[in-house]
């Protein structure tokens, strides 16, 4: 007997499901294999082309960024690149299976250096004191009653891109 597939439209696209399972997938074997280079890393997304042949796996290592180890961490993924991808194309039931690429994902510390530049602008005095630079202000957030559409009117939701 067949499956009958709902009419209801999915929440997600296949990419997004895939690309979600591939996430939890990197992150514990990346957990499991407790390579001491990798502390503190954190898969933040994985964002999967059209054609699955591809996926872009962004990662942050905040502290590693402080102390100067960008570049060892970027090894010791690349190192891990191959084993980690076998048990992707093993976990994930899907004809083809993306490739991973491991990528510095920047969103957050862009976001904590555009904030530490206006901090010091208003502590010299450079800002509006209008302009609050907490995400906690009612211009940051969508306002009750507001369509979400409308409180972002570039239509830019914040994901990785390129």
């Amino acid at each position: 007997m067949a499956r009958q597939r709902s009419s209801a439209p999915r929440q997600f696209s296949r990419t997004d499901r895939i690309g979600e399972l591939m996430r939890e997938i990197v992150a514990s074997e990346l957990e499991r294999i407790g390579d001491e280079r990798l502390e503190m890393v954190t898969i933040t997304a994985v964002k999967v082309d059209g054609s699955l042949e591809h996926a872009d796996v962004f990662y942050s290592a905040m502290s590693a960024e402080e102390e100067g180890r960008s570049e060892e961490v970027a090894e010791a993924l690349d190192e891990l690149r191959w084993p980690i991808q076998k048990i992707v194309n093993r976990e994930v039931r899907t004809r083809k299976t993306p490739q991973i690429q491991f990528r510095p994902d920047l969103v957050l510390s862009s976001a904590l250096r555009i904030d530490e530049i206006l901090r010091g602008m208003s502590d010299r005095g450079e800002l509006d004191d209008r302009v609050p630079l907490d995400s906690e202000s009612p211009e940051a957030s969508t306002k009750p009653g507001e369509p979400e559409d409308q409180a972002n009117p570039s239509g830019d939701d914040g994901t990785h891109s390129e």
